[in-house]
């Protein structure tokens, strides 16, 4: 009796240990979207098209230009300062006093972070592939080939010249449900379970 319980005992764990050494199943459709979801959901998509606070002089009709239409939509304020700037003087380069505007990141918006404009959040779209498994170290790796598209995008995103080259970001991701991001992303399996392969996955993604 004893022999046969001792029997059993290595049985068990010889069957522990073989079923942890073995290669994990590939994530299915519904965990890829789960562990998307948990890690991205609620990631929050910013666009700064400046590195505010900018000065700009009073001379500068092109910089002054651009900058207006943000304040026009309520996410940039703008007022009038001066400031210390380089010239040339009588052929030396001085700095002189000039007049011109500041224009701030407007922080009582509720579009506006220091991370720049909120413009919407990532949702997963459509999973087209999921590759094989492929051992990584002692982890285990494989690829998702899938689609996303921003939701919650705000009004403000539809008042911009979309044609501008500089928002071209934004312009995609108000496009994007009717035509969303492809992208690979990485898996790997840690701890027996699926996530996220870190900021391999994210820089893909985003890129």
């Amino acid at each position: 009796m004893v022999k046969c319980i001792q029997i059993m005992v290595i049985c068990l764990l010889y069957c522990a240990q073989f079923g942890y050494a073995q290669t994990p199943s590939a994530p299915t459709d519904k965990e890829v979207r789960r562990v998307f979801n948990n890690e991205f959901g609620q990631k929050l998509l910013f666009f700064k098209p400046y590195n505010f606070p900018v000065e700009v002089e009073r001379t500068h009709k092109v910089m002054i230009k651009a900058l207006d239409p943000w304040v026009k939509l309520g996410l940039v304020n703008k007022k009038k300062t001066r400031f210390l700037a380089e010239k040339i003087m009588y052929g030396e380069q001085r700095e002189v006093s000039v007049g011109g505007f500041e224009y701030r990141l407007n922080q009582d918006n509720m579009w506006v972070s220091d991370q720049g404009f909120f413009y919407g959040r990532p949702s997963i779209k459509d999973v087209f592939n999921i590759s094989k498994v492929s051992p990584q170290d002692e982890d285990y790796v494989c690829e998702v080939y899938l689609s996303w598209y921003a939701i919650d995008i705000p009004d403000w995103l539809k008042k911009i010249n979309l044609k501008d080259r500089k928002h071209r970001d934004l312009k995609r991701a108000l496009e994007s449900e009717k035509r969303p991001f492809e992208k690979y992303v990485y898996f790997i399996y840690k701890e027996q379970r699926w996530r996220l392969w870190g900021k391999k996955s994210e820089e893909s993604l985003f890129k």
